[in-house]
């Protein structure tokens, strides 16, 4: 299997951890792991690397807007 490098922005490196763990959980098939500059994929298959950024991309997403979810939460339960 091919393995493809793929450098990491400093601004996505906080939420690799989280990004990885999901991605392996969507696609056990696939191994990743941290490098220095990024992470090292077990696939050549461009549909999975595009997946894995898009993963990173999300839990970035996710975790920067978790107080606005809750707050809009709390609102709505009062």
């Amino acid at each position: 299997m091919t393995q493809v490098n793929l450098d990491i922005a400093p601004i996505f490196r906080p939420y690799l951890n989280e990004a990885i763990a999901r991605f392996s959980y969507l696609y056990p098939e696939v191994a990743v792991t941290t490098t220095e500059d990024g992470v090292e994929v077990t696939s050549s298959d461009l549909d999975l690397i595009a997946a894995f950024r898009h993963t990173l991309y999300r839990q970035k997403i996710h975790r920067e807007t978790e107080m606005l979810r809750r707050a809009v939460i709390e609102r709505l339960l009062r």
